[in-house]
Formats: C-alpha cells, structure tokens, sequence
C-alpha cells in the first residue's frame, strides 16, 4: 500500500486516482497518521466483458425473421378494414 500526504495528494491527485483504478490502495496521511485510504471501486474490478461465443450470439440475433413491414402490421391492428 502507497502512502501520501494531504499536500502530495492535492498536487497529484489525477496520478494517485490512476493508480487506484489500477488496483492500488493509496492512503492518506496528516502529520504522518492516517486519515483516508483510496481503494479500487468494486465495479472497476468486477469482470470484463468475456467475449467467448460472441460470433456466434451475433449470427443467432443476425437469423431472426425479418421484421414485419410497417404497412402490414397497421393493416393487422386496424383489422384489414
């Protein structure tokens, strides 16, 4: 774990929040104790997208029936009047 001061922390912090979404704790020191811990946010560490099967989940959405014509689908709400 990182240790920083307030003042370095004020000065940096774009550098030590990069570090924390790449899974670094950072902690926070005033007058050398310390007073706040920086950890990863669970959703930035939770799985990424698995992208196994996904030619195959796009082929089976791509052979779905076509979409009925708009003309057809009013003449079957309207009864065919």
């Amino acid at each position: 774990m990182k240790s920083v001061t307030v003042r370095e922390a004020q000065h940096n912090l774009a550098k030590i929040l990069k570090e924390v979404e790449d899974g670094e704790t950072v902690e926070i020191l005033r007058r050398k104790a310390p007073v706040a811990r920086l950890i990863p946010a669970p959703s930035l560490t939770a799985t990424r997208t698995e992208w196994a099967g996904h030619g195959e989940r796009l082929i089976a959405i791509r052979e779905t029936p076509p979409i009925q014509v708009i003309d057809e689908t009013l003449d079957d709400l309207r009864g065919r009047r």
